[in-house]
């Protein structure tokens, strides 16, 4: 009888978790859908971070969109490139129809980051560096909500604007109809959560 018990409470515990995490993964879905995208022109401090397809290049579009004037007074850094990827290299990336003086005068490279907490990290190397007190962040729309936890949690004293990039091979509002949509959804949702309990985990240190 005893065995009987705990194992209804077992199987109760174990449905009420899995419940809870697919309720939670729907609302994660959701606020992908609806980040705020920052669209005041004038501001000038930009990072993009690399990782999906062609965030270097909509990133950089944005940003020519944003600058109508003959002046460049940007501060862009283009974070996660990979090693031996140059300005020669995204020159050839983005093509003869973009403007090669925002690449010469206004870009910055990382280099050194692999993911996205080494993002936040080396970001923050750069605005210390040029004394950056706020910049527009562009990334994935899935990426954006880890991203930006990692970043406010390296710099909280920096104002960080989003500009989430839809990406084209996936239709998040219609996840459940793809395998890969939901798949990388669901990934994306658990590395939130990893990201999340050891930010928390970090800063407050149990004490024994």
């Amino acid at each position: 009888m005893l065995i009987r018990t705990f194992k209804i409470i077992f199987i109760f515990l174990l449905t009420s978790i899995f419940t809870f995490f697919f309720i939670e993964l729907f609302h994660f879905k959701q606020r992908i859908l609806y980040l705020p995208k920052y669209h005041k022109k004038e501001s000038s401090n930009i990072v993009i971070l690399t990782g999906g397809t062609n965030r270097i290049k909509d990133g950089l579009k944005i940003v020519e969109n944003f600058k109508k004037s003959k002046e460049f007074n940007y501060k862009i850094l283009v974070s996660g490139t990979g090693m031996g990827f140059t300005k020669t290299s995204l020159k050839k990336k983005l093509g003869p129809k973009f403007n090669p003086k925002l690449i010469t005068c206004c870009i910055d490279l990382d280099s050194v980051s692999k993911n996205t907490f080494t993002n936040a990290s080396e970001t923050f190397k750069w605005a210390s560096k040029y004394g950056i007190k706020e910049f527009i962040l562009i990334t994935s729309n899935y990426h954006m909500p880890r991203a930006v936890l990692e970043f406010k949690n390296i710099m909280p004293n920096l104002k960080i604007y989003t500009y989430p990039i839809t990406p084209k091979k996936h239709n998040i509002k219609n996840w459940l109809s793809s395998y890969q949509t939901f798949s990388l959804i669901f990934k994306e949702y658990c590395k939130y959560i990893i990201a999340n309990l050891r930010i928390k985990l970090l800063s407050n240190p149990l004490i024994f």
